[in-house]
Order: C-alpha cells, then sequence, then structure tokens
C-alpha cells in the first residue's frame, strides 16, 4: 500500500496577502495588512489605521478601538475585494485553494476588474 502525497493547496503569502506565492519568493517591498490592505503587518493595525485611532474631536467623539478588542470597521481583501479580511475562511479564494487553476484564473479577473480593463477571454 503506497501512501498519499500530501497536497497543501495554494499558498497564500503571509507579506501581501495574495495566493500563489509564498512569503521568501514575494516581490512586494514592504508587508500588507490583511485587515485593511495599507501597508503594516496585522499586529500594527491599532496603532497605525485610522479607523481604529478614534476621532476624539467630532460630535460624539468616536473613541479608539481597545487593544483587546478585533477591529469591527470595514475590512477589505486584497484578494476578491469583498468586506472581509485576505485571511478569512469566507474568502472565495482560501475556498478555493487547492484548486491553482481556479486561483490563478481568478486573480486575473479581479486584478483587471479593480483596474478597470476587460479580463482576458477564458
Amino acid at each position: 500500500i503506497k501512501g498519499v502525497k500530501a497536497h497543501t493547496g495554494t499558498p497564500q503569502c503571509q507579506q501581501c496577502w495574495h495566493w500563489g506565492h509564498n512569503t521568501e519568493v514575494c516581490c512586494h517591498p514592504a508587508i500588507h495588512c490583511p485587515i485593511c490592505t495599507s501597508p503594516h503587518s496585522k499586529a500594527s493595525h491599532h496603532q497605525l489605521t485610522g479607523c481604529c485611532q478614534g476621532n476624539p474631536k467630532v460630535t460624539p467623539p468616536i473613541p479608539p478601538t481597545l487593544v483587546d478588542v478585533p477591529c469591527m470597521h470595514v475590512r477589505s481583501c486584497i484578494n476578491c475585494g469583498n468586506k472581509h479580511t485576505a485571511d478569512d475562511h469566507c474568502c472565495p479564494y482560501w475556498q478555493h485553494h487547492f484548486n491553482r487553476s481556479w486561483i490563478k484564473d481568478w486573480a486575473i479577473r479581479d486584478a483587471s476588474a479593480r483596474k478597470g480593463v476587460p479580463p482576458p477571454p477564458s
């Protein structure tokens, strides 16, 4: 009896949060936050993002998000553009991470849609 070869699926980079490569070969110069896509780490999100810093000058004042409390502001997935984090299991990319051809095809379509360019024909 032969054992089955492990299949880990398509890797998701922990630096830019895109699918299809790992952190060691990422070409993005800066780390991105999987919560808001800004150029900071997930651990620094509360300290560096305006949505979590609050605004005491507005009426009524908006308090900052407490460090122990998850950010409750609008999320933005860097892959599909939906309102969840890039590492959320509800993302269609995560749900298809064992299907490399799906990841590749949809990454091209989503990137084209964000740029306002029609995707290449299937």
